[in-house]
């Protein structure tokens, strides 16, 4: 009887252990948000200020935290910015060259575990 037991105690452990083992968490992929600014002949702009914000429309409801995002493009004209949640979110780009200031805008959608783009012109204000 003792050793029906221990038979059947180790197959409940061993079956235990490899449904723990195969069936582990799965990482969920990040929300990614990529921002290509281009200037007004579509040329890819590096060193712009790229802010993702979301204006808070709504009396009385409280600012959701980490929503506000500042990164500077790369040389090939990008930024990528990573969010746990999906969101809706306002882009604002902004750089200073001598006497120039060039800005632009527009507004992204970011879907849970999805990689969303846009491009957004700058242009001289």
């Amino acid at each position: 009887m003792k050793k029906t037991t221990l038979k059947i105690s180790s197959i409940l452990f061993a079956f235990l252990l490899v449904s723990t083992v195969f069936t582990s968490c799965t990482k969920e992929k990040d929300t990614i948000g990529i921002i290509k600014v281009v200037n007004s002949n579509g040329q890819p702009m590096s060193g712009v200020t790229v802010v993702l914000d979301q204006q808070n429309t709504e009396p009385g409801t409280d600012p959701i935290l980490n929503l506000r995002q500042t990164k500077e493009t790369d040389a090939s004209g990008r930024a990528e910015f990573i969010y746990r949640y999906e969101a809706i979110l306002d882009v604002s780009v902004n750089k200073t060259d001598g006497n120039d200031t060039y800005q632009g805008s527009g507004v992204i959608r970011l879907l849970r575990g999805k990689t969303e783009q846009i491009t957004v012109e700058a242009v001289i204000q």
